[in-house]
């Protein structure tokens, strides 16, 4: 594995890299394929990956705030106290991705199909999930406060002690009037 300290790419991909400390905020990566490398304390906020393809990628302690993923291909990827906070990953492809320990709030994951895709630590909390499809998504230990869409997790795992914060939104997603004991009767 060759080290960098820039991301570069040759005829529109990355093989088998190390890239420690490299700042990209913005840059547009778009279309580009990504295999075998290693990003370690880069900045790739606001970077566009649109439409990129991503295998076996690892990504530690990367600030990736409002990056765009929406319709990449993501398999064999691990993001490790990552901040991906608003970002984009709607209409994603996901197999086999782990998320640990990473802030994802406000994300777009919308459309987005996940299979076995694991968010141990990390915080989904006001992440869209609309009109994603599960197989094998694992939620236990994630922060999932305020998510939208929660219809669309059929097929995800939560932890028991999850349940009772996502009672008030699985009841409204599934049309469920929630009212205090006793009736309330006018005549």
């Amino acid at each position: 594995m060759t080290d960098l300290d820039a991301l570069t790419l040759d005829d529109g991909e990355a093989v088998g890299v190390r890239v420690v400390g490299a700042r990209h905020a913005g840059v547009v990566f778009e279309r580009a394929r990504l295999v075998d490398v290693q990003l370690v304390r880069c900045d790739l906020s606001g970077c566009d990956f649109s439409e990129t393809v991503w295998q076996r990628v690892t990504l530690t302690d990367c600030r990736c705030s409002s990056i765009e993923l929406a319709q990449s291909s993501l398999r064999d990827v691990t993001f490790e106290d990552c901040k991906l906070d608003d970002a984009n990953l709607r209409l994603a492809k996901l197999h086999n991705v782990v998320f640990d320990a990473t802030v994802l709030t406000a994300a777009d994951l919308a459309g987005a199909q996940l299979d076995t895709v694991r968010f141990p630590e990390s915080d989904l909390r006001a992440a869209d999930v609309s009109n994603v499809r599960c197989a094998q998504v694992d939620l236990r230990d994630a922060q999932l406060d305020g998510l939208k869409g929660i219809a669309s997790l059929r097929g995800a795992t939560i932890g028991i002690d999850q349940l009772f914060g996502l009672a008030p939104a699985i009841a409204h997603a599934l049309g469920i009037t929630v009212a205090s004991e006793g009736r309330d009767d006018d005549g």
